[in-house]
C-alpha cells in the first residue's frame, strides 16, 4: 500500500488506500521500541532492523469471505480485526515480539472507500494494542469474494517452535476454550449468540504479552496457538516433536457459553475441536508452573490451566471424554468438526 507522487491526481485504488492507512494509523501501534522501522509505509517496501543478536521472526494468515467470515455476520472493522490477530497469534506462539505488518487485500469494485478505512480500523486496533506498526501491502480489486492476507514481522532472541517437547513435560493453555466455535454455530443456525461468545469470535486476543512472561519465568519447551483446535494443533505439537500426548478432557477450561452441556457430546466437539480461540498450548518441565498460576492471573486476569502431559511414543490421546469419537478439528480441505 504504497503511494505515488502526490502530485498525481488520486484515483479510486489511491483513495481506498489512503483511506486504508488513515484508518489503521488512527488506532495503530508505533512499533517495538527495540527495533528500528528504517523506512516504514510509504515506499516501494518497508525495512526495519531487529535487536543485536534477535533472529526475524515472520507469518502470514489469509481470510476468504464465506470461508473466515460473511459480512452479514460482522462489520468490516471487525473483519480487519480478526484477520489481523489470527496473524498476531502467530507470533505469540513463537514469543516472538512484534514489530509490524503488511497487508494484502482484494476487495470487489463496489466496496466503498469507508469499507477500506473500516477495514483499516480494525488492523489498527490490533496493532496498536499488540506494539506493532502498519507498514504497507497491497490493495487490488477482486471479481470474487474479498480477500485480506496478513503478514507480521517480528523478533526474538530464541523462538519457541513446536519441536522442543520432552517426555515427562506438562501441557497448559490460556485462557478458556470453546467460545468462538459456540457463537459460530449459532450464526450458523441463524441465532444470536451468547454475548461473551460473540466477543470470542469477534475479538479475539493474541496471547502475545503472555507468552513473553511464561518464556521468561518458566522456560516454555514448545507451544502452539489454537486456531484449529485442541485436538488437530495438539496433534500438530505431538508430531513435529516426536512425542505422545496425553490431553484429559475433563480439564479443559470452557467458555461461559458453554456451560450446562460441557459434558454433552456437543459441548466436548466445541472445546476440542471448536477452533480460533486462538490460546496458547504450552509444553513446560514437570513442576515449573508451581506457584505460577496465581502471578499469571493477577498479572493478566486470565486462568492458566493443566490439561495434560507428554510422555514416549507418538500421537494423541484424549482421556476422559463421553464420546469415543475424536473429533478432528478444522481443515480447510476436509469437512468441518
Amino acid at each position: 500500500m504504497n503511494f505515488t507522487d502526490p502530485a498525481l491526481a488520486e484515483g479510486p485504488e489511491t483513495a481506498r488506500i489512503r483511506a486504508f492507512l488513515d484508518g489503521a494509523g488512527a488506532k495503530g501501534g508505533r512499533g517495538d521500541p527495540a527495533a528500528t522501522v528504517t523506512l516504514p509505509v510509504g515506499d516501494d517496501a518497508a525495512a526495519f532492523r531487529p535487536p543485536d543478536g534477535a533472529q526475524v521472526v515472520v507469518s502470514c494468515d489469509a481470510s476468504v469471505e464465506g470461508v473466515h467470515f460473511r459480512r452479514e455476520w460482522m462489520t468490516w472493522e471487525t473483519i480487519g480485526y480478526r484477520a489481523a490477530a489470527s496473524a498476531l497469534s502467530d507470533l505469540a506462539a513463537m514469543a516472538a515480539t512484534p514489530v509490524g505488518l503488511v497487508v494484502a487485500a482484494a476487495l470487489p469494485p463496489e466496496l466503498d472507500i469507508e469499507i477500506a478505512a473500516a477495514l483499516g480500523r480494525g488492523v489498527g486496533e490490533i496493532a496498536g494494542r499488540a506494539g506493532a506498526e502498519v507498514l504497507g501491502g497491497d490493495l487490488v480489486a477482486s471479481p470474487g469474494p474479498a480477500f485480506l492476507d496478513v503478514t507480521v514481522l517480528g523478533h526474538a532472541t530464541a523462538p519457541v517452535t513446536r519441536r522442543g517437547v520432552r517426555p515427562g513435560d506438562e501441557l497448559w493453555v490460556t485462557g478458556e476454550l470453546g467460545g468462538a466455535a459456540a457463537a459460530l454455530r449459532d450464526l450458523e443456525r441463524g441465532l444470536e449468540p451468547d454475548p461473551g461468545a460473540r466477543r470470542a469470535f469477534e475479538r479475539p486476543c493474541p496471547r502475545i504479552e503472555e507468552a513473553l512472561w511464561l518464556r521468561d519465568r518458566v522456560g516454555i519447551h514448545a507451544a502452539i496457538d489454537l486456531s484449529d483446535g485442541m485436538t488437530r494443533d495438539a496433534q500438530h505439537l505431538a508430531a513435529a516433536s516426536g512425542v505422545a500426548l496425553e490431553i484429559e478432557a475433563d480439564r479443559l477450561p470452557p467458555a461461559p457459553a458453554l456451560d450446562g452441556f460441557r459434558q454433552a457430546p456437543a459441548g466436548e466437539r466445541l472445546l476440542l475441536a471448536g477452533g480460533e480461540d486462538y490460546e496458547l498450548l504450552f509444553a513446560v518441565p514437570a513442576g515449573a508452573m508451581q506457584g505460577t498460576e496465581r502471578a499469571f492471573a493477577d498479572a493478566f486476569h486470565l486462568p492458566l490451566t493443566r490439561v495434560g502431559s507428554a510422555r514416549e511414543g507418538r500421537g494423541l490421546t484424549v482421556t476422559g471424554r463421553s464420546d469415543p469419537a475424536l473429533p478432528a478439528g478444522f481443515d480447510h480441505f476436509e469437512a468441518g468438526p
